[in-house]
Order: structure tokens, then C-alpha cells, then sequence
């Protein structure tokens, strides 16, 4: 069932990514899990586009009344949403999707993430820290202009940054940033990422098989229920099955999936 949230806040943290909190009139049974995501009409109730946006939870409040999203705007729904006035009336389903595990025994992750997949890996980091993990960031951005929240997320860890021109940290990418003698010196014993399509396959590359490693992916969904299998990933272990990545995701075992 749909809610109605209330937008509380908006405010653009980034040159066309906005960061919006939502929210609801009532708290959660229980607290909001890292990698879960809104599935947000963009627009009033009087003036909605049909299909519904994705958007990865960045940070809840500890009974869930509030919850913090961010978008690239990116196209007309991601503008209507970000244009919305503080005080407008939200439909949101969720929080959908199987998030990020936070297993026993870890003392040193490693939280990768590019661009708008950035955000979930907040919340993820926070949940890590309060359970006591060491964590390690690498977030990779188009430019200086494009980077966003590492203030925040140095609160809670080692933040390394790439940016494609080198505007901002290391020019190049997530992958690029190995060099850096603090991520030599960081050995994780969990892996945990979000972002484009050839950061997943780097990291999946680089850690499945050696270290737990899970991915969160970054589709378009129609639904966003599981029903209509518009957004789907091969299974790696079955050609005949496909994962569903709103239903069965976004977040899988990294050898779980084929990329």
C-alpha cells in the first residue's frame, strides 16, 4: 500500500543531484535496512507521471519516520520531484527491495560507490559503524562539482575520492584509487557496492571469490514489485533464470549474478 510522506526538506547538494527528506506520519515497526528503496511518484497527487522512480533510502531516522533521498535530476520525473515545494504530499511505496547484509565477524569493510550509487552506502556505513566495523569509502564522481556528501561519510570512515578529470581526489576511477597507499594498506574482509554497470563489474572482478562481496543494482523498474519483469539480471549459476532486481534485489551476492 501507498503512503503519502510529507517532503520536509529539498535542497540541491550537487550540480543536478538534490538531496529530499520524507516523511511519515507514522514511525516504522522496525528500523529502515541499508540498500531498500522508495518507489516515488514524481509529482501531487493531481499532476503525477505514470511510472514510479526508484530511489535508494541514503539515511532514515532511527524509528523511520524520516528518510532521506538523493536524486540526479536527470529527466522530467526526477525534475518534478526535485522541484516539488517543501510541505507537498509524496506517494511512496516502501521501503521495498532486500538490502545490504551486515554479517557476524567483520571487522573491515569496504564501501564502493559511483555517482547516484553513492547513497545508499551512508545509511550502510552508519549501520557498520554502530555495529562496531572499521569501514573504509571509495567514491568515484564525474568531476569537483558532482561530489557530494564526503564530509558525512568521512564521519564515519576513510573517505577516498576519484573523480574522471581529476578535479576532485584521483583522476580516474573507483578502480584507480587501489594505487592510493591507504586503500593498499586497507584489507577488507567484506565488500559491499553500488553504482554503474562497469564499477560493479570491477568490483565483482576484483573481490567475489576472495572476499564477501555484494552489489546493489542500479536498473529502471516499472513496478518495482516483482510483478512485471521489466528489470531483470541473469542468474550466473542457471542460464534459464533470471533474477528479478526489484523483487529479488537490488542487492546480490556478487556471485549470484552475471553482468
Amino acid at each position: 500500500m501507498a503512503d503519502l510522506l510529507e517532503l520536509v526538506d529539498s535542497r540541491q547538494i550537487a550540480s543536478g543531484v538534490h538531496a529530499i527528506v520524507l516523511r511519515r506520519d507514522e514511525p516504522l515497526s522496525e528500523p529502515v535496512a541499508p540498500g531498500t528503496f522508495l518507489d516515488v511518484l514524481c509529482g501531487t497527487a493531481a499532476t503525477s507521471l505514470v511510472l514510479r522512480r526508484p530511489l535508494s533510502i541514503a539515511d532514515a531516522s532511527d524509528d523511520g519516520r524520516e528518510m532521506t533521498l538523493i536524486l540526479r535530476v536527470v529527466g522530467t520525473g526526477t525534475a518534478v520531484l526535485a522541484g516539488l515545494p517543501v510541505g507537498s504530499r509524496v506517494d511512496c511505496l516502501g521501503p521495498l527491495g532486500q538490502p545490504f547484509r551486515i554479517e557476524s565477524g567483520v571487522g573491515r569493510a569496504l564501501l564502493v560507490g559511483g555517482g547516484v550509487g553513492v547513497p545508499p552506502l551512508y545509511l550502510l556505513g552508519r549501520r557498520l559503524v554502530e555495529a562496531g566495523v572499521r569501514v573504509q569509502f571509495r567514491l568515484g564522481f564525474r568531476d569537483a562539482a558532482d561530489v557530494f556528501w564526503t564530509d558525512r561519510f568521512a564521519d564515519l570512515g576513510q573517505v577516498l575520492v576519484s573523480t574522471d578529470d581529476g578535479s576532485a581526489g584521483t583522476r580516474g576511477t573507483v578502480a584507480d584509487l587501489e594505487q592510493d597507499d591507504a586503500a593498499r594498506d586497507f584489507a577488507p574482509e567484506a565488500v559491499y557496492a553500488c553504482g554503474p554497470l562497469p564499477m560493479l563489474r570491477y568490483v565483482q572482478s576484483r573481490f567475489a571469490g576472495e572476499v564477501p562481496t555484494q552489489l546493489s543494482l542500479e536498473e529502471r523498474m516499472a513496478c518495482g514489485v516483482g510483478a512485471c519483469y521489466a528489470c531483470v539480471v541473469q542468474d550466473a549459476r542457471d542460464a534459464d533464470h533470471q533474477y528479478r532486481i526489484c523483487w529479488d534485489g537490488p542487492v546480490f551476492d556478487a556471485q549470484e549474478v552475471a553482468l
